[in-house]
């Protein structure tokens, strides 16, 4: 239990100091600024308050909780585990990218904000296949981070230069990192808790459900603290939790595989 009075003390005083210095700014601070592409068509539901450093609050606020999945992440576990301490670092860091960017994109509503929200993004996914394909083919660490660098470059860049392919782009390297935990999975019998990882894909079904009645306004109260978006990062950042917890609870001990009678 103290373990983890540490990272949520973390977790709460990044989320402070981010809230902080977005209240701090003058209401006009992303003026001149690059839009968010959003704009076009409308940043989901929640009104967007042009007197105020953010934007949209209920959005804003909600998107730290992937902070809190982030720095749990990051405590110390038993290193007879497979996911090294190297692997949650990266695992964290990405995480609170997602939620630092988030908060900034949704307080600003910007093109930078848009950016950085989706590199997060971008890293979570791009950990998830790269891990999987180093159990897969029992690659070193330093390879698998030489790689998941070179995958995070390269989606960063198609980015800036493609930004309405991000959503495509994302789901694209989220399903085949599934497909590839899925394999591995199957050829190497771990022992791990796959039932965290069920779940964890539940929440996200439910979560994107949600997202698209907020996306579409099917579901919509523009000045009301309860929005679908926020919804959305709740339980998105709940899912990347059941992720680690799924990760972290692979150990080194391999299940033998069932024989089959010729």
């Amino acid at each position: 239990m103290m373990k983890r009075v540490f990272p949520l003390l973390t977790a709460l005083l990044i989320s402070a100091v981010t809230l902080g210095v977005l209240m701090s700014l003058p209401a006009s601070v992303w003026t001149n600024w690059r839009p968010a592409t959003c704009l076009q068509h409308g940043c989901f539901c929640e009104r967007s308050n042009q007197n105020s450093p953010i934007r949209q609050t209920a959005n804003t606020i909600s998107s730290l909780g992937y902070i809190f999945s982030g720095t749990l992440a990051m405590m110390p576990f038993n290193n007879a585990r497979r996911f090294s301490r190297g692997h949650a670092a990266v695992f964290g860091a990405s995480s609170l990218i997602i939620g630092v960017g988030s908060a900034f994109y949704h307080a600003s509503l910007t093109f930078s904000g848009q950016f950085f929200d989706v590199l997060g993004m971008f890293m979570l996914a791009t950990l998830m296949l790269v891990y999987a394909f180093e159990r897969i083919r029992n690659l070193r660490f330093a390879a698998t981070i030489g790689l998941y660098l070179a995958i995070v470059l390269f989606l960063s860049a198609l980015q800036l230069s493609l930004p309405d392919t991000r959503r495509f782009v994302f789901a694209v390297v989220l399903v085949i990192a599934l497909f590839f935990e899925t394999y591995y999975r199957k050829q190497k019998t771990p022992v791990i808790a796959a039932q965290k990882l069920h779940l964890g894909i539940i929440l996200l079904a439910v979560a994107f459900a949600i997202w698209i009645l907020d996306q579409a306004r099917i579901v919509c109260f523009e000045t009301s603290l309860v929005q679908g978006h926020a919804i959305w990062h709740l339980l998105g950042a709940a899912s990347v939790w059941l992720l680690y917890q799924y990760y972290a609870s692979e150990t080194d001990e391999i299940k033998s595989a069932p024989t089959q009678n010729t």
